[in-house]
């Protein structure tokens, strides 16, 4: 399921967004492992400053952030998925995080929101 600013955004909110951000539970890292080793997955290494060099496996210590042949995700462990709403996409539904919640839950989703919450009532008024 999405989260941060790849669930804002589907919801309207004009942020910027480096990566697809999902929720991933703990039990489902191994078919998520398969995932990434099937679409050329690699890990990003912190202290090489790139992808490469590092376990896929969530469980492995490390950022869980990965490169792959369809762009970047990063991925928020956890072991019980948040609650989400549907939203429309394109013609396609996707299962998200409501912002208010992102806004509880996520620093950096709720940082961009706060900024662009203060761009439009900076120009209404």
């Amino acid at each position: 399921m999405i989260t941060g600013c790849t669930a804002a955004l589907l919801q309207g909110a004009p942020v910027p967004v480096d990566a697809l951000e999902i929720a991933l539970r703990w039990q489902d890292s191994k078919p998520f492992t398969r995932w990434l080793e099937t679409n050329y997955g690699q890990r990003w290494n912190a202290r090489w400053g790139e992808f490469g060099g590092v376990w896929l496996e969530p469980e492995e210590p490390g950022d869980h952030l990965w490169s792959t042949r369809y762009g970047e995700i990063r991925a928020t462990m956890c072991d019980e998925l948040p609650e989400t709403i549907e939203v429309c996409h394109g013609g396609r539904s996707y299962q998200v995080v409501p912002l208010v919640e992102l806004e509880l839950s996520e620093p950096r989703s709720a940082e961009l929101l706060r900024r662009y919450r203060g761009r439009q009532l900076d120009s209404d008024g």
